[in-house]
């Protein structure tokens, strides 16, 4: 796991120091080592910068138009024979990669059998060897998390690809002159080639909905990040850029009813290939924890770690498996006793955190700048804490349950999709069934029938009635909002009217395009800013993904059970209070109560030069009623605004 950046200039030679300034600035992702390759495309003289050679390498490497910079943090063979940029024997193929190959021991004995020989245990030499035995292709064979760029002179093109659903980052700016790249934005914006502006359709979009409605849009106009399954090579002769989708996550739409045999050997496989899974992320040279919420994914992964140690040793684990919780005590939002169940059952060591209001103010601005642009909710600071926790206890792996819910169904309006599949397939007897098991799901009766009519009403209404009833009545008693003077109001409608009509529709949705891809970025930023590398099984393993995709609906979700499957192939594994939990927390925080504690000290954040996004003098007229009359449980909206605010700070914008 590391950092990686670069600039390419169509037209001059480049500075040396501001790859180094962009390199810097990602010091946390990987504290451990840091190299350079500096080539010129034209005469194809290349230039290897190292920490021990920096200054007596400068006069050369500036005759050089392709610099990459890459920092490195060490989890396979931490030896000085990992060091990046990655160079073959031949001194042609240089690798810059951030992430995890987790098959690498597989595809390694593979590639000897084929006539490579090896001089690093690193997967990043398997990864270099690959890509030289199969070009392009090599993707298809590689289960893990990667963005990488590989400077092969051979062709004279830079080539580059970001893992299957986007669990490691790559951004990049481009224009007549320059291809400039990096692993994280605050990187990016170090090369003075950049122009630091705010994208003002992406801010509306974040200020209304919460999110960015753009696969690869961010909040900094001109910066693009590269989409998950995407490969590209730059033509380093003419400086063509093309780009191409080399996967495509398939899920079935085939529907049948529900058949026991059928669920029974679904339940094996899945069971199978989680402990898989699991077992091939404990792969690493240094010591490995798990994060625990006490909810049925991260309970599942910490479960089949203890699982694994019944088996064997597992000496990156240790004797005790080491678990780290953020604790909330007294609060409705607490997990620690479900968390205590799992360290129970397991025997695990147990850390614990416990976040207040005023930590969150100390650790604002921090925080922000760490996500490099604004973000949801509080729960991110959460996470933050954990991350930081584990640090402070000397791990640098850490596996975690994310994506547990996108793939197998654990958000709560899965259900509505999956009661619109059977009323569209006419299976109004599953449908009763489901309706006479809702004690075993979070909804209720009334949550049921309100589901299936709101379904009704933007599946069948015209689109006129539906405005009314779906899209500014969201809002509009939001003194925010009615304050927005953005341009794009004619865009509020987008997003608001969408319905699946197939639950496996809906998981893919999620899994691809929203909720997902927003949480990997979150736990990325976290967790490489205390150089942790975090491992998401149920995100990234694409044998189990591909899997569970091919499966009907009607297993997913089944006697009101959501996640059936995975908790079906935990039983025996999981103590049970935890396997059949029907609420879900994860890492939620008390937003409200932190927000009221400290919003007295937040008014400094609402400038004047906010007043081109809000109205920033009726927001502070009105402070102490915007605060109360936020949601007392969930996402507070002011929350975004102060986020927005403290954002504009601290990148100077």
């Amino acid at each position: 796991m590391c950092g990686i950046c670069g600039i390419v200039s169509f037209r001059d030679n480049i500075d040396f120091e501001i790859v180094r300034k962009m390199n810097d600035a990602i010091a946390h992702r990987g504290p451990d080592d840091e190299g350079y390759v500096c080539y010129s495309s034209n005469s194809k003289n290349i230039i290897e910068v190292k920490r021990n050679n920096l200054s007596e390498s400068l006069s050369a490497a500036g005759k050089t138009n392709v610099h990459l910079g890459h920092r490195r943090l060490s989890i396979i063979d931490v030896s000085e024979s990992g060091h990046q940029p990655f160079k073959d024997k031949s001194g042609k193929y240089f690798l810059s990669f951030n992430g995890e190959i987790y098959n690498y021991i597989e595809l390694k004995n593979e590639l000897e059998k084929k006539g490579y020989s090896f001089t690093s245990g690193a997967d990043t030499e398997v990864l270099l060897f690959m890509y030289l035995e199969y070009g392009e292709d090599c993707l298809k064979y590689l289960n893990g998390m990667w963005s990488f760029v590989i400077l092969d002179t051979v062709k004279n093109v830079l080539f580059g690809s970001r893992d299957r659903f986007g669990v490691k980052p790559f951004y990049f700016f481009q224009n007549e002159k320059y291809f400039i790249f990096s692993s994280e934005i605050k990187s990016l914006i170090k090369a003075p080639q950049i122009y630091r502006e705010i994208n003002e359709e992406a801010l509306f979009d974040y200020l209304t909905l919460g999110r960015l409605t753009n696969e690869n849009t961010t909040l900094f106009k001109g910066l693009i990040e590269l989409e998950p399954s995407v490969v590209f090579n730059l033509n380093l002769n003419n400086f063509e850029f093309k780009k191409r989708k080399y996967y495509n996550l398939k899920y079935t739409l085939d529907y049948e009813r529900y058949e026991q045999v059928k669920s029974k050997k679904y339940i094996e496989e899945i069971k199978e290939k989680i402990f898989n899974a699991v077992n091939i992320r404990l792969r690493s040279d240094v010591k490995v924890g798990s994060c625990l919420s006490g909810g049925v994914d991260s309970s599942s992964i910490v479960c089949v770690i203890n699982s694994l140690l019944k088996d064997h040793s597992i000496s990156q684990v240790g004797d005790r498996q080491q678990v780290f919780t953020s604790v909330f005590p007294g609060r409705k939002i607490d997990e620690s006793k479900w968390a205590s169940m799992i360290v129970d059952a397991t025997e695990t060591e147990w850390f614990k955190t416990y976040p207040e209001s005023e930590d969150l103010l100390k650790d604002l601005e921090t925080l922000v700048y760490v996500q490099d642009v604004p973000f949801g909710s509080t729960t991110i600071y959460s996470q933050f804490r954990v991350m930081k926790l584990a640090a402070e206890n000397g791990i640098k792996v850490l596996l975690d349950g994310q994506g547990g819910d996108e793939l197998f169904s654990g958000y709560v309006y899965f259900y509505r999709s999956f009661f619109n599949e059977l009323i569209g397939r006419g299976d109004f007897k599953t449908l009763m069934s489901e309706f006479n098991n809702l004690q075993n799901s979070p909804i209720g009766k009334s949550d049921f029938f309100r589901g299936i009519l709101m379904s009704f009403a933007k599946l069948y209404l015209p689109d006129g009635i539906k405005r009314k009833l779906f899209d500014l009545k969201i809002k509009e008693n939001t003194l925010l909002e009615k304050n927005f003077y953005g341009k794009y109001m004619q865009n509020l409608k987008r997003g608001r009217f969408e319905e699946h009509t197939n639950l496996n529709q809906a998981l893919f949705d999620q899994f691809t395009r929203t909720s997902l891809k927003e949480l990997l970025k979150y736990e990325d930023r976290n967790s490489m800013n205390f150089s942790i590398e975090a491992r998401t099984p149920f995100s990234d393993d694409v044998n189990l993904i591909d899997y569970v995709f091919s499966i009907p609906s009607v297993y997913k979700i089944h006697n009101g059970w959501s996640k059936y499957l995975l908790r079906e192939s935990m039983k025996g594994i999981v103590p049970e209070p935890i396997r059949m939990r029907t609420d879900k927390l994860g890492f939620a925080t008390p937003e409200y109560d932190w927000m009221n504690a400290i919003k007295d000290n937040l008014k400094i954040y609402f400038t004047k030069d906010l007043d081109q996004y809000f109205n920033t003098k009726e927001i502070l007229d009105n402070w102490d009623q915007i605060f109360t009359n936020q949601f007392k449980t969930g996402f507070t909206t002011i929350w975004r605004y102060l986020n927005f605010a403290v954002w504009k700070k601290v990148y100077s914008l």
